[in-house]
């Protein structure tokens, strides 16, 4: 289930955009969307932190919109932002490093360019959706089984077998963090000499509590050599 949550003071304006990209995923063949429309910016961004989300609207119209969007924009650096602003509102104030839109479109939203919009948000879903099919593959003497990488929030050396972690399951096979970290797609790091994490599972890094914690509630350690490259991964 993809999630789009959108922040705009214009109701009417929020029904055209979630309906032009309910529509285009929908030609897509893929209507699996959740949508959480707000009208106050505090309130989107309180449910981008506590939910995540792969899809932001936003109103950036405002200082306090954009001074609101900063901490969830942080927090999915990796969610596709499209910015919404009036159309004298100047572009200095958030194309900056803290917003980074993927996507821009000034009031009044025409049904055109809503449907551009909408475009370029559903073809980011189906490429994610279509990295997602790269699987890792484990294999024993029962046969091979198939992993979505995107599955994988991290893999752990504990005693002699290393232990790949699901949201909910936990499959332990034989190898090597060494070898595996060589083979691994870049965005999964090393944070601990007996852990490697998926970088896109994570939330927030707490440099001073040695901690990574990831959007589904784990947590794993995080040691001190490894702590630049983490940090230089999670923030892009």
């Amino acid at each position: 289930m993809q999630r789009l949550v959108l922040y705009t003071p214009v109701p009417e304006e929020g029904r055209q955009l979630v309906g032009a990209l309910r529509n285009q995923l929908s030609c897509a063949g893929n209507e699996e969307l959740s949508c959480a429309v707000f009208t106050d910016a505090g309130g989107a961004a309180a449910e981008i932190l506590a939910n995540g989300t792969q899809l932001i609207g936003w109103d950036v119209s405002t200082a306090s919109a954009r001074q609101a969007l900063l901490p969830a924009r942080s927090a999915c650096q990796e969610a596709f932002l499209l910015a919404v602003a009036d159309e004298g509102t100047s572009p200095v104030l958030f194309l900056t490093p803290g917003i980074r839109p993927d996507a821009l479109v000034f009031r009044p939203v025409e049904p055109g360019e809503a449907r551009r919009v909408a475009n370029e948000m559903a073809a980011d879903l189906l490429r994610r959706a279509a990295d997602s099919n790269l699987i890792f593959t484990i294999h024993s003497r029962n046969g091979n089984q198939n992993i979505p990488y995107s599955s994988i929030s991290y893999i752990e050396a504990r005693g002699r077998k290393l232990y790949l972690r699901l949201d909910r399951e936990e499959i332990g096979f034989v190898g090597t963090l060494e070898k595996l970290e060589q083979e691994l797609p870049p965005n999964f790091c090393r944070t601990h000499r007996s852990f490697i994490v998926n970088a896109d599972k994570i939330r927030q890094v707490q440099l001073t509590e040695n901690l990574v914690l990831l959007w589904n509630g784990l947590a794993v350690p995080l040691s001190r050599s490894y702590k630049k490259n983490v940090k230089e991964l999670h923030h892009g």
